[in-house]
């Protein structure tokens, strides 16, 4: 399979399970379908988190959310740092759910570079309480990931 197949066969997973018309996934999703695309990622290349990083703003907000919870439960080194990349650069709704899942993860793996970045991050959506547009219950996990990075 070439760099691009696996990228693209994950994009259709993903599309496949989000058209249902829903903010949200379809239930199955959580059950038992997110694991297919786990199991795609988990063989992932430096050039497959690249294609990754390229289309992941390309598509809708539901897409992104499913992508984020498979490399949440995934927990591989690529799929942090992809977290850690979409929590940096994605949108204010995005990141603070990407945040859940980086938030349980041991932030002093990352680079200097990544950390210095997601601490930035963090701040911004604690200021001014930005975090509170997307609910409550993402200050949590942003205090979390405040107190990890020593900000």
């Amino acid at each position: 399979m070439t760099n691009t197949e696996a990228v693209d066969m994950l994009d259709r997973h993903i599309k496949e399970n989000t058209v249902n018309g829903n903010m949200h996934p379809g239930e199955n999703w959580y059950e038992r379908d997110y694991r297919d695309a786990e199991d795609m990622i988990v063989g992932f290349s430096d050039l497959n988190w690249q294609g990754l990083k390229n289309i992941f703003g390309e598509r809708p907000h539901i897409w992104q959310e499913a992508c984020v919870f498979v490399l949440g439960e995934a927990r591989t080194e690529g799929s942090i740092s992809m977290l850690g990349d979409i929590f940096v650069r994605g949108t204010d709704g995005i990141a603070c759910y990407a945040a859940i899942f980086i938030s349980q993860e041991d932030l002093s793996k990352l680079s200097d570079t990544e950390q210095q970045q997601i601490g930035l991050r963090v701040q911004e959506l604690l200021v001014d309480d930005v975090y509170k547009n997307y609910g409550d219950h993402y200050h949590v996990s942003l205090e979390k990931m405040h107190e990890k990075l020593g900000k």
